[in-house]
């Protein structure tokens, strides 16, 4: 079972130096492919074990039948975040590759970008080629992706990083500018010989917290736009060491975003843990009532229930969440945990 938003939009790896002159990257890009079905949007879905023939570069051209499919790009809101959009883009091959053009500001995302949403990567860059071999995802771009202001750096190493770790079958990124390895990046040196999604999103450090003596949890708060309608924000906040990364996750949630933040959670800051559990994938936490508290005390917010299941999946990587209120399954409104559920596949859709 999947839970689903209603009605709100919602190292060093070893690559041969020799490059075949004028081809870009390396040879067929393999896409990830158990991608569920969007739930607003009639959508092409890939089949499972399918490998996407070689990288044509910028000779993609799209299904004769236009299929689409809805996949998760990085972008900007207004206050700098960088957020998970989930676009319906047309159905071509090399999919990793398209997402991150869809990420490139005055590129084809333009029209399709919500109000108060923008474009991170620099204007101009191109994706020269991109290979994904044995769980690393090696992109190659155009020298234009060097040409960005300096507090645009984090941000930009965050997105790419983070867009091509949606898909399954990618554990870490390469990037490469011109058929030449980046070891950091150009104006702040910030390092990409190895880049991970452990190296968080939005990163802050927690109030206590110790530089060099922290675990990391990475949870979603909301941010809202100018029509009131909510989206889901990934902070990555380091906090004291822990070995229980699913109980810190959660009660960083509850105490919500730092003092002065735009953003905001949709968990009480009354509910109590009472307990926690992690095993064998599964992730079990059970709460006080205070979690019912919403809508005049009769159930809780769907935006606290999907922020919970969204934290402790990137948080602790168990694939199923388990919520309780005061030992029995929760169970409220159209969400309903008498058994265990996955995080959703598209977060922050875009409906149009």
């Amino acid at each position: 079972m999947e839970i689903r938003r209603i009605g709100k939009m919602t190292a060093v790896i070893g690559v041969s130096a020799l490059l075949l002159s004028g081809c870009g990257l390396f040879g067929p890009e393999k896409e990830a492919t158990s991608i569920d079905p969007p739930p607003f949007s009639e959508v092409a879905v890939e089949t499972p074990g399918a490998q996407s023939p070689t990288d044509a570069g910028a000779g993609e051209t799209v299904a004769a039948t236009q299929e689409s499919v809805e996949r998760t790009v990085y972008l900007l809101d207004t206050t700098g975040y960088v957020v998970p959009v989930s676009l319906t883009l047309p159905k071509v091959e090399g999919m990793a590759k398209q997402v991150l053009t869809y990420m490139v500001k005055d590129g084809p995302v333009e029209s399709m970008l919500p109000s108060g949403f923008s474009a991170v990567l620099p204007k101009g860059t191109q994706v020269k080629g991109l290979v994904i071999k044995d769980g690393v995802a090696t992109v190659d771009f155009s020298k234009e992706f060097k040409k960005y202001d300096e507090k645009q750096e984090k941000t930009i190493v965050d997105a790419v990083t983070r867009a091509l770790t949606e898909f399954s079958n990618v554990k870490s990124v390469q990037i490469w500018v011109n058929g030449t390895p980046l070891s950091e990046m150009p104006v702040s040196q910030t390092p990409t010989t190895f880049l991970d999604r452990n190296l968080g999103v939005n990163l802050e450090l927690a109030e206590g917290a110790v530089p060099g003596k922290t675990s990391a949890v990475t949870v979603y708060f909301q941010g809202q736009l100018d029509d009131n309608r909510t989206y889901f924000v990934p902070v990555t906040r380091l906090v004291p060491e822990t070995e229980n990364i699913a109980k810190a996750a959660v009660e960083e949630l509850i105490k919500g975003p730092k003092q002065g933040s735009p953003l905001f959670s949709s968990l009480l800051q009354t509910t109590r843990i009472l307990d926690v559990r992690q095993e064998s994938g599964l992730v079990t936490v059970n709460l006080s009532d205070d979690i019912l508290k919403y809508d005049d005390g009769r159930e809780a917010s769907p935006e606290a229930l999907e922020s919970l299941v969204l934290s402790l999946s990137d948080s602790t990587g168990a694939k199923n969440v388990q919520l309780m209120v005061e030992g029995k399954p929760l169970k409220s409104g159209s969400f309903d945990f008498s058994k265990p559920v996955s995080r959703s596949v598209h977060i922050n859709s875009i409906q149009y």
